[in-house]
């Protein structure tokens, strides 16, 4: 006995016709008429008096009836109550970010997150760069990281967003007015950076060397705010992610040529199994990435 066979009595015991009863549930008739034959070949009864021009049931097929009705209603229930169960799946994820993500993107998706999933508890721990929030992961001690640049072997990562750096003058530099800059320009400037832990620190480093010079790099720190103040005071130069600055008005930004585009995703261990917790987050980071609401984060972002 297959649930297939007892819907199609089902339905068929209320339209009493084969044929409209093979155009509702989307099959053909040959195939409406097969699975009641096999259904009362198995309960080795009539079902339906064919005598009638329409659809008659006959008193064992009415008797049947009544237990399909409660066998379909409680298929129906369990289903709603799974569909229950996984919106109100419960445990704690452990999740690592970095200074950036958790001030600009994480307190909408915190608040998006929470709605779906009201049960689960998230553990978010600030780390100064990706680098150690990898290492984290490949311990066993983070379920799950946000990191800015590149996944390490054995380790899955889902794109979350792009962005990009863009330069950070004072409102008198040179620079500021130019539509975009290169860093061949950039020679001569001083540098405020992250730590040289961080992913902007390596990133920015590198492209100066590639651009034949090792960049004059007048301070570092783990502040933000220190920076973009700093900037602002004309002490320097930086290069920081438009996601951080793009509300900013004490300074002004001018794009890098060629652009410096950087990938913010979500990592996890291959080796480890997630926790159904830890996979449920997973799932929604990317209903939000299909669906590009990462994009409504960034907008409402202010800095």
């Amino acid at each position: 006995m297959e649930f297939r066979q007892l819907e199609y009595f089902h339905t068929i015991s209320k339209l009493e016709n084969f044929t409209r009863t093979a155009e509702v549930l989307h099959v053909s008739q040959p195939s409406v008429t097969k699975a009641i034959k096999a259904l009362e070949a198995e309960l080795k009864v009539l079902l339906i008096d064919r005598s009638q021009k329409h659809v008659v049931l006959t008193p064992e097929g009415r008797a049947f009836l009544l237990h399909v009705d409660k066998i379909l209603w409680a298929i129906d229930e369990t289903k709603q109550d799974m569909m229950r169960f996984q919106k109100n799946k419960y445990g704690t994820v452990h999740l690592g970010v970095p200074p950036m993500i958790e001030a600009y993107v994480f307190p909408n998706l915190f608040t998006s997150f929470k709605q779906d999933y009201p049960n689960i508890q998230l553990d978010v721990i600030e780390y100064g760069d990706s680098t150690e929030i990898q290492t984290k992961i490949d311990d066993g001690e983070l379920d799950l990281g946000i990191i800015l640049g590149e996944e390490r072997a054995g380790q899955h990562k889902l794109t979350i967003m792009q962005d990009q750096m863009s330069l950070c003058v004072d409102h008198d530099h040179r620079l500021k007015d130019e539509k975009t800059v290169s860093f061949d320009q950039l020679k001569k400037e001083k540098f405020i950076l992250q730590q040289p832990n961080t992913y902007q620190y390596k990133a920015i480093y590198a492209r100066c060397i590639e651009n034949d010079f090792t960049p004059d790099i007048l301070l570092c720190t783990s502040q933000l705010k220190t920076i973009k103040q700093l900037i602002a005071n004309k002490v320097g130069i930086s290069l920081l992610l438009d996601l951080v600055t793009r509300n900013e008005t004490i300074f002004s930004r001018v794009a890098i040529m060629p652009p410096m585009l950087v990938d913010i995703s979500l990592i996890w261990s291959q080796d480890k199994c997630l926790s159904q917790a830890g996979q449920s987050f997973v799932e929604f980071i990317q209903e939000h990435t299909k669906s590009k609401k990462f994009d409504n984060f960034l907008n409402n972002t202010s800095v």
